[in-house]
């Protein structure tokens, strides 16, 4: 049977490094992020549902989504999060739904749900056995978001608080890494996790 583990975090926190390190070691990871492009690629429903509520400005000329205008909208305002996850949820909700699936069918022992807002919409919880949080204290989470994306403070500030603090996911976790480090520092990290769950990522790199 399949262990399906949900990994988030926060913006910024090395979410994505970790997930890799799952990926090289030969186990499967459902990127979430990818699948919501897809729903919103040109030509899509997801897109005609999102112009139609939101307006034109955030379609670009070459008739995709303008992320960084949707962004400032919807991570200023909950109530506009909440428009959009109604718009398309359902539509993400599926398409992470039949990726596990297909791991499933094919005997994976371990599956990674790579999820950003694994917590925040409760939707989603209910696919997964277990949830890693990647953590970084709440004040490097700020300064590397501000380096990574050339944000003022105060802007960093609104994205993150679009989220559930840090902290509060880390304590609500069955595991977490410490990415506040080198990556050196982050694999002796995974591998711990794996080996509580009955894998070894030595051994499945030889297979």
């Amino acid at each position: 049977m399949s262990y399906v583990l949900g990994l988030t975090g926060s913006i910024a926190t090395g979410k994505s490094t970790v997930a890799q390190i799952f990926h090289d070691y030969g186990y499967p990871v459902v990127d979430a992020d990818a699948l919501a492009r897809q729903v919103v690629a040109p030509g899509s429903e997801g897109l005609a549902r999102i112009k139609q509520t939101f307006g034109p400005s955030v379609i670009q000329p070459d008739g995709s989504l303008d992320r960084h205008a949707l962004g400032r909208i919807v991570f200023s305002d909950p109530a506009q999060r909440r428009k959009l996850d109604q718009l398309n949820g359902g539509l993400i909700r599926d398409a992470i739904q039949a990726e596990l699936d297909r791991y499933k069918a094919a005997d994976a022992p371990l599956i990674v749900l790579d999820i950003p807002l694994l917590f925040e919409g409760g939707y989603y919880l209910p696919m997964v056995d277990g949830v890693l949080v990647a953590y970084v204290p709440p004040a490097l989470e700020k300064t590397r978001l501000m380096a990574r994306d050339g944000m003022t403070a105060a802007a960093a500030d609104v994205r993150i608080a679009a989220q559930e603090p840090i902290d509060e996911k880390r304590a609500r976790a069955d595991f977490w890494t410490d990415n506040s480090g080198p990556l050196s520092a982050l694999k002796p990290q995974v591998d711990a996790i794996l080996k509580q769950l009955g894998l070894d990522p030595k051994l499945r790199n030889e297979e």
